[in-house]
């Protein structure tokens, strides 16, 4: 009959629709207990802050002097982020707090030597735009700061590959 309401259709719609949201959602957790999802916003915004402090200091300064300010300001705040809301780290003493930093200021020395002399190799080997390039080398400093970030620096007790 035309025009009439269908419960039991609206009813089937309204269950399959709640359970593709439920399926999603059950897909984001177990690909990484949303901790992708929180990298990614912080990382967003760490990177928005690496770009666009480099963006303004290099107008000022020297590219190199002002990636390797950017750099230092950046990594501080990337800690701070990662360990708080990324990673959520709990250091049970100072000891483990102490071993926590020097792993992640060895590991960021590591990215942010990447991250250095791969934008001089890009701006004067290669002849890229500085901004560009500084925007291509942090997409992979990104990538390799989270695994080093995950695997290396912010460790659960017990943590495996399997895990994620």
């Amino acid at each position: 009959s035309a025009g009439r309401f269908d419960y039991r259709k609206a009813g089937r719609e309204y269950r399959r629709c709640m359970n593709t949201v439920k399926g999603a959602y059950q897909l984001i957790r177990r690909i990484g207990n949303v901790e992708w999802i929180r990298y990614g916003f912080f990382g967003v915004l760490t990177s928005a802050l690496n770009i666009g402090l480099f963006h303004i200091l290099s107008k000022q300064l020297d590219y190199r002097t002002a990636n390797l300010i950017t750099l230092i300001v950046v990594k501080l705040t990337a800690y701070v982020c990662n360990k708080l809301f990324v990673f959520k780290s709990h250091c049970p003493d100072t000891k483990t707090l102490i071993k926590e930093v020097l792993r992640y200021v060895l590991w960021r020395l590591v990215t942010m030597g990447m991250d250095y002399f791969g934008l001089i190799l890009l701006v004067d080997g290669l002849h890229f735009v500085k901004t560009p390039a500084k925007v291509l080398v942090t997409g992979l400093v990104i990538v390799v700061n989270y695994f080093t970030g995950k695997l290396c620096v912010f460790k659960k007790h017990n943590r495996t590959l399997n895990q994620w």
